[in-house]
């Protein structure tokens, strides 16, 4: 029998707020890939409890309402992207090395959990469909779009974008290829999405293809 000097007997096991941040992490990354492959409208709670493999009571204990974990689900996705970006894309001083390190966060988010990547483009799509969603994803759309502004504004500044190009067009171009990298993401595509990246930055150095031995590449097309 204890007595009252007597030690409090240790729990066993991982302490209660690690197991819950575990298990917030994987009903988070359940609801990101369902929501990515089905869409809002076609996900229930018990879909992304049974993927997490908890009780659909559990996820309550976390988000009230579905829109409520479609909310945690997105903020967490695009702060993962935000955070990828900072120190991938905005630590190079160069427009060239800026655009290889915005391939290298989708190939590092992609062999991470290619269901975040997947995510971020339908989330956007689903917050334009479903009212309820709207107030979810704004600031963090925003912010993501903010840096192709910033990338295209800073090439003009060092003069480093190609004269004739239009600024506005050289930002909608990086916002097609965003929407491109992350509509691609989903499905099992495994090694050829990260094929279809190798060949991107082939592109953005300029290797890509490559003259015919013989051919000049000016007269090519005359």
């Amino acid at each position: 029998m204890a007595t009252t000097g007597d030690a409090a007997p240790r729990r066993r096991g991982r302490p209660p707020d690690r197991r819950s941040e575990e298990t917030l992490a994987r009903i988070l990354r359940a609801a990101r890939d369902r929501f990515s492959k089905v869409g809002y409208a076609q996900t229930s709670m018990a879909d992304i409890a049974e993927a997490a493999g908890v009780t659909p009571r559990a996820i309550y204990h976390y988000a009230d309402s579905k829109p409520r974990l479609f909310a945690l689900a997105a903020e967490q996705a695009y702060q993962r992207f935000g955070a990828e970006i900072v120190a991938r894309v905005l630590t190079h001083d160069d427009t060239a090395a800026r655009l290889r390190g915005y391939v290298d966060v989708f190939r590092t988010l992609y062999q991470d959990d290619p269901g975040i990547v997947a995510f971020v483009s339908r989330s956007a799509l689903d917050a334009d469909r479903v009212p309820e969603l709207s107030e979810s994803l704004p600031t963090w759309v925003a912010g993501v779009l903010d840096v192709n502004e910033l990338v295209v504004r800073d090439s003009v500044e060092r003069g480093e974008l190609a004269a004739g190009v239009e600024p506005a067009g050289a930002v909608a171009l990086l916002e097609v290829f965003g929407a491109g990298l992350t509509l691609l993401a989903g499905g099992d595509r495994g090694p050829e999405y990260l094929a279809m990246l190798d060949a991107l930055e082939h592109l953005i150095d300029g290797s890509l293809f490559v003259a015919r031995p013989g051919v000049d590449p000016a007269q090519e097309f005359h």
